[in-house]
């Protein structure tokens, strides 16, 4: 059940009140809408930053959803005059007093040739008591009595919104719409229920339709920005995005959204100055400031991308280690090899001794062997490569860097020994044969060298080794 979308207990009272007042009011055609004076329904507010804050949390809304504001009858059930005494008599004082009793008095009189009203009421305290299915039920129940019962529509509608059901819920609000509930919260209902439903044409038409009928409405403006963005319409998302940020400069989702949308349009610096605004207004996340940290990189800033990369460890307290290996292993592709070295010491002293789980644990091993290896440390990352294979002798990835170490160091048995057993791991097999064949051509064997490349090629083909296979068969028909 959608949880931005509570009532509070207050929905009962009111229902009825308006539903007395409106059912007195279809005994005669009036000639207007009569006006009650029930007292505005509470409900429960919505986050501030909900996509239907500003239609949940609105009071005249909120009297409009119950009907308080009085009967229109050329879409609104009647009562017989039976009908009218057993309400008045029976319906709203225990309606006043004890929902489930009015729940109890009403059940046995809806029957198929009683008023629409009955259902509708019905309805409503289910919704009330989040009884979903069942308010959904005789909300439709009203409507196929009196197909033009608008509020019972746009009950229906909501009820579905409230419990997730968002595609199902586009046919009875936009029915609804149809029989004159038209404001710009009855079509921001139905965008946002289309935007839900990912039918994005569709909800882009709705909120602009919303917006013309408030056009001060930032949360309609938002939502028309979420379409647009799902429709790659990325030029008008971030005219829109500008207008709404000019007026809402500290709103955290539209410097978000904002900056989603320029790494999409691949204007990395742009996204990363959105991020920075996000880090001075402290609203950024861990996983902001890692893509923070990715975009650095792409940049050779490799100290700001060490910083938040940090900073990334530091708002989520290390709860996400297999992140911040990520990072690691982007700095230590890109030879940032200090700054790898720190982010390793990072992640030892947040996660603390022993507490990375194994998979991690290896990880970040190997990552340290290797920057060890690419900054000279090369009997250091043995120690450690050969503690890993003695832990995981089918660690696939160890084994080819410590037979890439025993290769530089020329002792030839062991490389070919760890080269051998990486070989038979089908998911290392193409890189260690084309290591294999290294050292043959080193041992100017060029025949087998041949041999070796095209199983190689055979299970894994690549332009860049079947060029070595060329060079290296050249050479072998020269020794020939």
């Amino acid at each position: 059940m959608n949880r931005y979308l509570k009532m509070t207990k207050g929905l009962t009272l009111l229902a009825s009140l308006g539903l007395c007042n409106a059912a007195l009011a279809a005994k005669e055609k009036p000639a207007a809408a009569t006006v009650t004076n029930a007292p505005a329904p509470v409900f429960a507010p919505v986050a501030l930053d909900h996509p239907l804050a500003a239609i949940w949390n609105d009071p005249v809304f909120a009297r409009q959803l119950l009907g308080s504001y009085g009967f229109a009858a050329e879409v609104e059930p009647r009562l017989t005059a039976e009908e009218q005494q057993f309400w008045r008599d029976k319906v709203v004082p225990l309606l006043r007093g004890d929902a489930n009793k009015a729940l109890a008095e009403l059940l046995p009189r809806v029957k198929p040739d009683a008023s629409a009203l009955f259902d509708f009421t019905v309805g409503n305290l289910y919704f009330q008591a989040e009884d979903t299915t069942n308010a959904v039920k005789f909300f439709e129940q009203a409507t196929a009595k009196h197909p033009s019962f608008r509020r019972a529509w746009k009950q229906w509608g909501l009820a579905l919104v409230r419990d997730g059901q968002f595609e199902l819920a586009i046919a009875p609000l936009a029915r609804s719409l149809a029989l004159g509930d038209v404001d710009g919260k009855a079509y921001g209902l139905l965008a946002f229920a289309n935007l839900s439903a990912g039918k994005h044409v569709s909800a882009e038409a709705a909120y602009r339709q919303a917006i013309l009928l408030e056009p001060d409405n930032a949360d309609f403006k938002l939502g028309l920005v979420k379409a647009l963005v799902a429709q790659a319409n990325y030029d008008g998302a971030l005219a829109l995005l500008d207008e709404l940020l000019r007026l809402q400069p500290d709103k955290e989702a539209l410097w978000t959204i904002q900056a989603n949308v320029f790494l999409q349009q691949n204007q990395p610096a742009r996204a990363a100055v959105n991020f920075e605004v996000l880090r001075r207004l402290d609203k950024i996340t861990a996983d902001q400031l890692a893509t923070l940290g990715d975009i650095y990189m792409t940049q050779e800033a490799r100290d700001l991308a060490l910083e938040a990369y940090l900073a990334a460890m530091e708002k989520d307290g290390g709860q996400k280690p297999g992140r911040a290996l990520r990072a690691a292993d982007i700095l230590v592709q890109r030879g940032a090899h200090a700054e790898a070295r720190a982010l390793f010491a990072k992640i030892r002293a947040t996660t603390g001794a022993g507490a990375l789980p194994e998979a991690e644990e290896m990880r970040l091993l190997k990552l340290e062997a290797r920057t060890a290896m690419a900054t000279g440390a090369g009997a250091e990352a043995i120690q450690v490569l050969e503690r890993i294979i003695t832990r995981n002798p089918l660690d696939g990835e160890a084994l080819l860097l410590a037979g890439d170490y025993y290769a530089r160091s020329g002792d030839v048995e062991r490389a070919e020994f760890r080269f051998n057993a990486a070989a038979k791991l089908e998911q290392y097999a193409p890189d260690a044969y084309v290591k294999q064949a290294q050292l043959l051509v080193r041992g100017a064997k060029y025949a087998q060298a041949v041999e070796v490349l095209k199983k190689a090629q055979r299970a894994k083909p690549r332009d860049n080794v079947q060029r070595y296979l060329e060079r290296v068969e050249q050479l072998a028909r020269g020794r020939s």
